[in-house]
């Protein structure tokens, strides 16, 4: 029995404990760390670590240019996920892969600051935020829909309002005297004009001319004498009475000559005669 104990005496004077620091309450997901005094085989964490572990650790040689048997400083650096009270002891191994023995206690109490309905654990939080990632994929595509629509809209609607208007077809001109007496004149001019024509042709003339130069009050006789006799209204006239008698020998004329007869009468509306009561 005593050479038991002398036995487990020389063993403890052989591996020193190890010391380590105070360490104080550390907020999850943030990092946490503890330095340690060690003497004896080197120190590491340990490697088949899951990230889904409540707590996570790295181990950090802070004197490693001392030898293997001096007192080395280890800072181990942890991470934790779920609120409580964990031991480190477990998850730092010897350099050879051996389980580390000999370590004082090194307890980390990781807390949460999160409301109590939010759970210990930050992977199991059962109530999701108000932005999950659907709604912000719903949020990209609508923003990439309005990128996209806004030139779409904006180029729709330079093309309407620069699309070329369609001008309605210009009024018709309103006849005149002159269009009036063109088929009379044309008649008389080529193939020479009927009895009925002729008296139109003749009355149209003298309505016209009588008006403008006040023979209304003259008989047809009186007024047709004066018109012979004035040098502007003779011209189609005389004209006229020339044609009818050469009908069976009149040579065409040109165009212009007719365009010049019928300018006097251009600006002057239609005459309607009153041929039912002669």
């Amino acid at each position: 029995m005593i050479g038991s104990l002398l036995a487990i005496v020389c063993l403890m004077n052989l591996v020193p404990p190890t010391r380590a620091t105070d360490q104080s309450p550390t907020p999850r997901g943030i990092t946490g760390s503890v330095t340690i005094a060690h003497t004896g085989e080197l120190l590491r964490a340990k490697l088949d670590q899951e990230l889904s572990s409540p707590l996570i650790l790295r181990v950090t040689d802070l004197t490693p240019d001392l030898a293997p048997t001096a007192e080395h400083r280890y800072r181990i650096d942890f991470i934790g996920t779920v609120a409580g009270t964990f031991d480190l002891r477990p998850l730092i191994y010897h350099r050879d892969g051996t389980p580390a023995i000999g370590l004082a206690p090194m307890d980390a109490t990781i807390i949460s600051e999160l409301p109590k309905k939010f759970g210990t654990d930050l992977f199991t939080v059962s109530a999701q935020p108000a932005f999950a990632i659907s709604h912000y994929r719903t949020v990209i595509a609508a923003i990439a829909i309005i990128w996209i629509a806004i030139p779409i809209v904006v180029f729709v609607r330079r093309l309407i309002r620069n699309r070329p208007v369609a001008l309605p077809p210009p009024p018709a001109s309103a006849p005149t005297l002159a269009d009036q007496l063109r088929p009379l004149v044309e008649s008389a001019m080529t193939d020479g004009l009927s009895t009925r024509d002729q008296a139109r042709l003749e009355l149209l003339v003298m309505a016209f001319w009588s008006e403008r130069r006040d023979f209304t009050s003259l008989n047809p006789a009186q007024a047709i004498s004066k018109l012979r006799a004035d040098p502007e209204a003779s011209t189609l006239i005389l004209a006229i009475e020339s044609w009818l008698h050469q009908r069976g020998s009149v040579a065409p004329r040109p165009a212009h000559e007719l365009s010049t007869l019928l300018d006097p009468f251009r600006a002057h509306g239609p005459i309607y005669l009153d041929e039912g009561s002669r």
